[in-house]
């Protein structure tokens, strides 16, 4: 007699592929709700960005998947969607929401946005490893946060996705830095 027994799940989580020019971006559902974006190996070629699996049968879904094709087809998209409530602790969450406020092509250090979140500028640690917690790359977008000094450093997906998402949003890149302007008004 097996001793485990397997629960039918309580919700049903399926999954987005979307294919970009630099690698597979999937999107995972629960219900409705995007849970978590996962960046695929950087793998750049000559690609046009499309669906490869999985359309979402909700418009909230629909809509998304949308926005993240216009996004890699190089139009300026801020992603407004708000964060599934069992996401993250609230000090993340304070973070992430705070990632959507860095305007598209823009960039701030890790420093700067513990100053505005109200911390410490030594707050610039648990802000970059609340951004390496981050379970929605791109919608949340942690690639618009660096060095204090505006060197690439920090990205879960790896530098060279940090890299090409910068560069698809205009963000001119010199020797593996950024220009920070001091205090940003966002």
């Amino acid at each position: 007699m097996n001793q485990y027994r397997l629960e039918p799940p309580e919700e049903l989580t399926t999954s987005t592929d979307i294919v970009t020019r630099y690698g597979t971006v999937t999107l995972t559902w629960l219900e409705q709700h995007v849970v978590r974006v996962r960046i695929g190996p950087f793998e750049p070629g000559d690609r046009r960005p499309s669906v490869r699996r999985f359309m979402p049968p909700h418009q909230e879904g629909q809509h998304l998947v949308a926005q993240v094709l216009a996004y890699f087809q190089g139009e300026k998209i801020n992603f407004n969607l708000p964060l599934y409530r069992r996401l993250g602790t609230e000090f993340q969450r304070r973070v992430w929401q705070a990632l959507g406020q860095i305007p598209y092509g823009k960039c701030e250090s890790y420093g700067d946005l513990a100053q505005r979140l109200d911390l410490p500028t030594s707050g610039a640690r648990a802000v970059a490893n609340a951004c390496g917690q981050n379970p929605l790359l791109i919608l949340y977008p942690c690639h618009r946060v660096v060095a204090s000094t505006g060197v690439l450093t920090g990205y879960s997906a790896g530098i060279p996705w940090k890299r090409a998402l910068l560069e698809l949003e205009g963000v001119p890149i010199q020797h593996g830095r950024v220009h920070i302007a001091k205090k940003q008004p966002f």
